[in-house]
């Protein structure tokens, strides 16, 4: 998980610019649910594209992006590894005003590992 929680703020520091925030969070529900977010200021995504960057070699397109060249399997393989700790990921963003990217793990399963 250490590797995914890298992954997500490296990301949102890429696409912030000098100046914007980055947030991360930690909440343990009731349900003893963990919540991890990663909230920035950055560049933002378009609403059609929020499926595909969590799909392989997938990387949007804008002046920002183009600038970092990269394989496009972080989100990918971030997704695959929450996946595998029986959690779940989520993104929220809209272009310009930034993204919040949520993860959801079960903390049982954290404790064990």
């Amino acid at each position: 998980m250490r590797q995914v929680l890298l992954n997500l703020l490296s990301n949102a520091i890429k696409f912030t610019r000098a100046g914007g925030e980055v947030t991360l969070r930690a909440q343990l529900s009731m349900d003893d649910e963990l919540m991890l977010q990663v909230i920035d200021t950055g560049i933002g995504m378009r609403e059609e594209d929020l499926h595909r960057v969590l799909e392989p070699f997938v990387q949007v397109e804008n002046e920002l992006t183009r600038r970092y060249e990269g394989t496009g399997l972080g989100l990918s393989l971030s997704k695959q590894l929450i996946e595998l700790h029986g959690g779940r990921i989520g993104i929220v963003s809209k272009p310009s005003f930034g993204t919040t990217v949520t993860v959801y793990l079960p903390a049982s399963r954290l404790r064990r590992s």
